[in-house]
């Protein structure tokens, strides 16, 4: 059964990484297990107050992840895309939609806060909220023994990858 999720665009594909981790590590085997969708919420805010390095005011973003809650300010807004996805392969959030905004609202002024070195972050309006998925891959490894056995995420977006 499919659901119609906003996911980013996968950038890596199963044989690119493959051969990727083959080439960069020839003692192990490398299998590309499955593709799995990883929950985040993203919410946009507009800074009120102009100040003098920021004259017009500005823009900032904010993903919380969608199962421990936890805050990143992001660098480039994401471009989301409705796709239709299996539903074994969408893990589940924890985290709900109301939580996630109270997070993210305070996450944002205490970042505020540290990067401008301001005792009162400007006033901030919420411009946009969505739920999305990340694609990640779950790689295996070991090897030729298939002693030895590891397993990677890797980020289908932008390719750093990470143990389990």
């Amino acid at each position: 059964m499919n659901k119609i999720i906003y996911s980013e665009n996968v950038r890596f594909d199963h044989h690119e990484l493959k051969l990727v981790f083959e080439k960069t590590d020839a003692n192990n085997l490398f299998h590309v297990n499955q593709l799995v969708f990883y929950p985040y919420y993203y919410f946009e805010y507009k800074l009120e107050r102009k100040s003098l390095f920021h004259p017009k005011g500005g823009m900032i973003g904010c993903t919380i992840d969608g199962i421990n809650g936890i805050g990143a300010i992001v660098n480039t807004f994401p471009c989301f895309e409705k796709q239709a996805i299996q539903t074994d392969a969408i893990i589940p959030g924890k985290i709900k939609s109301a939580d996630a905004k109270v997070i993210a609202k305070k996450f944002v002024y205490d970042t505020i806060s540290y990067k401008m070195k301001v005792f009162s972050p400007p006033p901030i309006i919420l411009t946009m909220k969505e739920i999305f998925y990340r694609p990640y891959w779950i790689v295996e490894g070991g090897d030729i023994y298939l002693e030895n056995k590891f397993m990677l995420t890797v980020d289908a977006v932008t390719g750093k990858y990470h143990p389990l």
